[in-house]
Parts: structure tokens; C-alpha cells; sequence
């Protein structure tokens, strides 16, 4: 069993590395939205809103659960023989506030997911539309609709 001295040093470490993870995540997520293109279509302002929100909570949440952590390792679990409910209950919040943020990430990848389909997607109408576009070009040049005259010397091939 460690000592007791140990485990608010080691409770200080673990609140350190989780201020540094949202640091970290706090400024990529800054400079994600200012590398951002100014002008977006209504759906991907919507998206990218929703998405900063969500990126923010959960740099939110990392810093309770190390401000929670911190505080946890100074209760004593035990208090008059019995557990301590302020123990217990702080630790309760942690791992709620853990779920929480599983729930926030799987939200973020649901949502990236939705994204990238609905940009498939536009960018597979627009393929199909530049195809259809070509082979209607390339059926009237064949039938010999076309807008340029049909006695250049270009037309009439080798002599």
C-alpha cells in the first residue's frame, strides 16, 4: 500500500498532466477555428459551432475532474470509522464527470462522421454532374452539334 504522504504528490502529478491535456486541447481548438475558411455554408457554421462547443466542455470537464482529483486526494476516505461521504461523493462526481466526457467524444465523432457523409456526398452530386455534363458535350460534338464550324482544319483531320 503506498504511503500516505505519496498520494497527494502523485494526485498533484495526475492534476498537473490533466491541466496540461486540456492546455494543449484548448489551443489546438483555437487554432483549428482561426485556420477555418471565413466563409462557410450555413450547415458547416452550424457544425463547426456545434463542435467548438463540445471541444470546449470537454476542456471544461478535464479541468474539474484534475481540480476533483486534487481535492479527492486531500479527503480522508475514512472518517469516525465509517466512510466519509464527502469521499465518496467527490469521487462519485469524478467518474460522472468522466462519462461525461466519453459521452462529449463520442458525440464529436458522431458528428465528424455526419460530416464527412454529407461532403461525400456533395462532392459525388457534383462528380456525377461534371459526367454528365462531359458526356452530353461528347454526344452532340458526335452528332455533330457542336458551336464551332464544321469546315476548319481542325475537323477535316490530315490530308
Amino acid at each position: 500500500m503506498p504511503r500516505a504522504d505519496e498520494i497527494p504528490s502523485a494526485s498533484f502529478g495526475l492534476a498537473a498532466g490533466l491541466c496540461l491535456i486540456a492546455l494543449f486541447l484548448a489551443l489546438r481548438e483555437w487554432y483549428e477555428r482561426k485556420a477555418r475558411e471565413p466563409v462557410l455554408s450555413p450547415a458547416d457554421n452550424r457544425h463547426f459551432w456545434h463542435q467548438d462547443m463540445r471541444r470546449r466542455l470537454g476542456v471544461g470537464v478535464l479541468l474539474a475532474i484534475a481540480v476533483l482529483a486534487l481535492a479527492g486526494s486531500r479527503i480522508e476516505p475514512r472518517a469516525a470509522g465509517r466512510a466519509n461521504v464527502l469521499f465518496v461523493a467527490l469521487w462519485f462526481l469524478v467518474l460522472t464527470l468522466i462519462l461525461v466526457l466519453l459521452g462529449l467524444a463520442l458525440a464529436d465523432l458522431l458528428a465528424t462522421r455526419a460530416y464527412a457523409l454529407r461532403h461525400r456526398r456533395q462532392m459525388l452530386r457534383e462528380s456525377i454532374e461534371a459526367i454528365r455534363q462531359h458526356s452530353q458535350g461528347a454526344a452532340a460534338r458526335s452528332r455533330g452539334q457542336t458551336d464551332e464550324p464544321t469546315d476548319s482544319a481542325d475537323s477535316r483531320g490530315p490530308e
